[in-house]
């Protein structure tokens, strides 16, 4: 090992081997920045239902930067083989180099228990955000993730010693967060043609086929115990292609890889509704946000870094601790979590909703009541997210189409999954159901 820019450090991963990395990145990844990750869970308190589930973001930050890499690799070969447009090898090095950065450096912004906390986040003008770079900002919003995450990849760029010059840590943040503009470098590639590779290495990163949901699914599928994550990887990583539209070099997926790709989208969807949406885990995060909000515990984060930099998940879980006797950490500490009565779904549950709360209400029986919503893709949805295509061979002629319009699945499922809750205390929960068998037309109902 002797430090230059090549491969010559590496580290175990329990889903993706070993994962080499060069003495920049070992430099980078032991900044306080990331290595702060280590006290940032990848499902906040999702170990309460899944002991396994104690993995962290630093871990998936690593595997992202290994498969964004990967992903790279393939798409640059699909690119120069396509277009006959050659890198430099300097160029293609500076190119790789930001999409690995980008994957290890994504999720640098996330507060305590990642999403749980994610609306304690101040207004963006609180922070210390590079505003010349984007091309749209709203000061008045609330920060989100993302934001922090470019705020702390800016300062890596102005605090000394520098680990990034100004210009990649700016083409890090544009793949990290689309608003940020990128520099000419990612929109000006290659020779003799000229080409923008920056919609594709966006979507490496943040896109419907990235390299943080390959990695993500099948970590938390892993730790959590379950199957529902898992996906033929080596497969959809061979799949993937790019091809030329006027936003410039996008993502395309080969014919053959169409039901690698389906998988790909029902493991997402079958994790959020298992795992992410697990009903005794909403539960435990709602008592969690009621105790900041309640003033049982203080959590503020202001905007500045050192503020952040203490946002760390053993200071919440010691002040847990502390307060241990209040109403909504004690079900924490004492893992008493409230209990569903009722599960709705939308739109078929919606005339229901309100028969259903409007009876616990006349009863005085105090609920919770949780939405939590979520769609397979934004593929044909979101017309400011880069199109994937697929590209398909017909009569011994090649043709592409945009992936919704070709996937089956996805036209029949892409719609918008609301899944509602209602909770009450485990001590409530016998006379709840007596309420609610009439409305139901069911005797004896439980959970």
């Amino acid at each position: 090992m002797n430090g230059s820019s090549g491969a010559d450090y590496e580290v175990r991963c329990p889903l993706h081997g070993s994962i080499p990395f060069n003495g920049r990145e070992r430099d980078i990844v032991n900044h306080p920045f990331v290595q702060r990750m280590r006290s940032v869970s990848q499902l906040g308190l999702a170990q309460f239902v899944f002991p396994g589930a104690t993995h962290t973001r630093f871990s998936h930050a690593l595997g992202v930067m290994h498969l964004a890499g990967r992903v790279f690799d393939r798409l640059i070969r699909s690119v120069e083989r396509d277009t006959g447009a050659v890198l430099a090898d300097d160029e293609r090095e500076r190119l790789r180099q930001v999409a690995r950065l980008a994957g290890l450096l994504h999720d640098l912004g996330h507060p305590p228990f990642s999403h749980t906390f994610e609306p304690l986040l101040p207004p963006r003008r609180s922070l210390e955000m590079p505003r010349h770079w984007y091309s749209r900002l709203d000061l008045d919003a609330r920060a989100t993730h993302e934001d922090v995450s470019v705020a702390l990849v800016y300062a890596l760029a102005q605090r000394a010693p520098a680990l990034l010059p100004l210009d990649e840590a700016q083409d890090i943040c544009a793949l990290i967060d689309q608003a940020v503009q990128p520099t000419p470098a990612l929109t000006s590639v290659g020779s003799p043609a000229r080409l923008n590779l920056y919609p594709l290495l966006k979507q490496t990163i943040g896109g419907e086929i990235d390299a943080d949901r390959m990695d993500y699914l099948r970590r938390d599928a892993r730790f959590a115990g379950v199957a529902y994550g898992n996906f033929d990887l080596e497969r959809l990583i061979q799949s993937l292609t790019s091809v030329e539209t006027p936003r410039g070099r996008v993502m395309a997926l080969e014919q053959s890889g169409i039901y690698t790709f389906e998988n790909f989208l029902m493991a997402r969807f079958h994790m959020a509704m298992q795992v992410y949406f697990h009903k005794t885990l909403l539960a435990f995060e709602h008592c969690l946000t009621q105790a900041v909000r309640e003033g049982e515990i203080s959590l503020e984060i202001d905007g500045t870094i050192d503020n952040f930099m203490a946002a760390r998940e053993d200071v919440v879980l010691a002040k847990l601790f502390a307060a241990r006797k209040e109403r909504w950490t004690s079900r924490i500490v004492d893992r008493r979590p409230l209990r569903r009565v009722l599960e709705l779904h939308e739109p078929e549950d919606s005339a229901l909703r309100r028969r259903v709360l409007d009876a616990l209400a006349e009863a005085k029986l105090p609920v919770v009541h949780l939405r939590e919503q979520r769609t397979l893709s934004a593929l044909g949805r979101d017309p400011h997210s880069f199109p994937v295509y697929l590209q398909e061979t017909v009569l011994g002629r090649t043709r592409t189409r945009p992936l919704h319009q070709a996937s089956v699945l996805l036209d029949r499922y892409n719609q918008l999954f609301r899944v509602e809750n209602v909770y009450c205390d485990a001590a409530d929960y016998d006379r709840a159901v007596k309420v609610l068998e009439p409305i139901l037309d069911v005797a004896g109902a439980r959970e």
